[in-house]
Parts: structure tokens; sequence; C-alpha cells
């Protein structure tokens, strides 16, 4: 976890450096009257951005990264490092495979 570039600061960066009490900006969803942070494509989670779930079976979580939860992400990195496997490989494979399969499915509708 990166910190806070601000004299003193421990918090967490989010955008330039800094954290939202040192003035990083955050956009604010675009539906009107609403002030939650934007999720994805201008909206919150409320106002339509939709969140890709884990893809491991069973798992209902918000995938983080290659398309795991958090606390698996961690751990399948060290199983494929472990099985001889390039994590970073096999994270742009599993993205390759979940937008194919996202045109897909906005091609059938």
């Amino acid at each position: 976890i990166k910190l806070c570039s601000a004299d003193g600061c421990t918090n967490s960066i989010i955008n330039g450096g800094v954290c939202i009490t040192h003035g990083a900006k955050m956009k604010l969803c675009s539906n009107e009257g609403c002030t939650n942070i934007v999720v994805k494509r201008g909206v919150c989670v409320r106002h339509g951005a939709k969140l890709n779930l884990c893809i491991s079976k069973g798992c209902t979580n918000i995938s983080v990264k290659g398309g795991y939860a958090r606390h698996r992400a961690r751990s399948s990195d060290a199983a494929m490092k472990d099985a001889g496997i390039n994590p970073q490989l096999e994270a742009s494979v599993l993205d390759m495979e979940q937008s194919r399969r996202t045109m897909q499915k906005r091609r059938m509708h």
C-alpha cells in the first residue's frame, strides 16, 4: 500500500499521490443529485455500474486482480508461481477470456 505524499500523513494514496484529505479529486456519479463516487462509466453501482465478480467457483466477492477476489488474488499468485505459471500472463489471459464472453453476451442482446 502506498502512502500519501503529504508530510506525516499515513493515509493511502487515492489519486495524484495524495489522499482525499490532502486534495485527491474523486469523480462523482453523473446521475443528478447523487454524491456517490464513480465506479465505472461515470456512474456509481446504485445507478448502473456493473462490477465483475470473482471467477473462483462459489465466490460472490468482487474481483480486483486477474478475475479473483482480493483474498484469493494473493493466494492464487503464490500457487501459480509454485506451479511455474506467470501470474501476470495468466491474468491477461483471464481478462481476454472475460472480455470475449462479455462481447458474446452483448451480441446476443
